[in-house]
Parts: C-alpha cells; sequence; structure tokens
C-alpha cells in the first residue's frame, strides 16, 4: 500500500484518509517514525477514546479540505 495523501501522524498512530471513500482510517507507526501502511486498520474506539478520534478524523478531513480549496483558487478579486 502507498502512502495517502492526506494523513495526520499523533504519537503511536497515524490517521489517514482514504481519498476514494472519504473514510479515516488508522496505521501503526514504528518506533523509527516510519508508518506502516499495510497494516492499516478500522477505528473501533472505546468510550474514552470516541471523542479523540473523531477530533484526529475531523482534522485530517479539514487538512484535505483546506489543500484542495488552496489548489483550486485560480482567481483573485481586488475590491
Amino acid at each position: 500500500m502507498t502512502a495517502p495523501t492526506y494523513y495526520l501522524v499523533a504519537g503511536n498512530d497515524a490517521f489517514a484518509l482514504d481519498e476514494d471513500t472519504g473514510i479515516v482510517y488508522g496505521c501503526y507507526v514504528n518506533d523509527d517514525g516510519s508508518i506502516d501502511w499495510d497494516c492499516a486498520y478500522d477505528f473501533d474506539p472505546c468510550d474514552e477514546d470516541v471523542e479523540y478520534v473523531a477530533y484526529m478524523s475531523k482534522l485530517v478531513l479539514d487538512m484535505a479540505a483546506l489543500h484542495f480549496e488552496q489548489e483550486n483558487i485560480k482567481e483573485v478579486f481586488i475590491k
């Protein structure tokens, strides 16, 4: 598996966006900082982690939306 375009690393986990489906999934981060993309997993957070996973997922989605918006701005408005 290749690295996705949009992902966020937090501690020992990477939160990544599947651009085809729009679903955020997780990957393990190795001790050397590399990400094991072949061992991706879906989130099934326990009750205390639901808010954390939701917040991190929103950050990844916001990051992708901001990048898409910035890349697609072709006009400059002068007032």
